[in-house]
């Protein structure tokens, strides 16, 4: 299906803006990629910060949509965890500069919006509250769960690993349960046999 010019123009700045960053990236250059005139983008937002905060709250809700399927399930916990790494990754893989315009760009947005940039974390805490014993320090967690998830990712990106990244959801389920101190990992198929959340 088409995209309408707005989806266009959302299009055109998350491909610039998460390979050239926020500040590389002008309102001349995405109307250029989008192929609209200047006048027309302004149209549909307000400036660039306007633009780049849609096109976040876009792909995040996105994103976060799937996890919350995740977490709600009635899998045990140790395969929500491998699910989280399987959604990730095939995330990644389908849309790439959707995934670094999240991860691994530098935005400037307002504490107003801490609500949104967080959502994806207080998604994956709860999934941590659920594991016992109860870890002592739930924070630490999260920050080695989130450092060896985008790893791989990032080493994809700079060429030190092939793709896809969904290959590697064993090794990196196997590694989080090693940090989380959960029973051994079984294989993905396994976990993928009994989990099936559609995109």
């Amino acid at each position: 299906m088409r995209k309408n010019k707005k989806q266009e123009i959302v299009s055109a700045t998350v491909r610039l803006v998460a390979r050239q960053g926020v500040n590389g990236t002008s309102i001349r250059q995405i109307a250029t990629a989008a192929g609209v005139t200047e006048g027309a983008l302004y149209r549909h937002f307000k400036g660039k910060d306007d633009l780049c905060q849609q096109a976040y709250f876009a792909i995040v809700a996105d994103m976060a949509s799937r996890k919350e399927k995740i977490a709600a399930s009635d899998l045990p916990t140790e395969e929500k965890i491998c699910e989280w790494i399987r959604v990730s990754y095939d995330y990644y893989d389908q849309f790439p500069d959707a995934f670094a315009y999240v991860f691994f760009t530098d935005h400037d947005f307002p504490e107003s919006w801490r609500e949104i940039t967080t959502r994806q974390s207080r998604i994956f805490r709860h999934i941590i509250e659920q594991i016992q014993p109860a870890p002592p320090n739930a924070e630490l967690l999260l920050s080695h769960f989130m450092g060896v998830l985008l790893n791989v990712p990032r080493l994809i990106m700079q060429g030190a690993l092939p793709r896809p990244a969904l290959g590697y959801t064993d090794e990196v389920a196997t590694a989080i349960y090693r940090i989380f101190e959960l029973a051994e990992h079984r294989p993905f198929s396994a976990v993928h046999h009994r989990a099936s959340f559609a995109f």
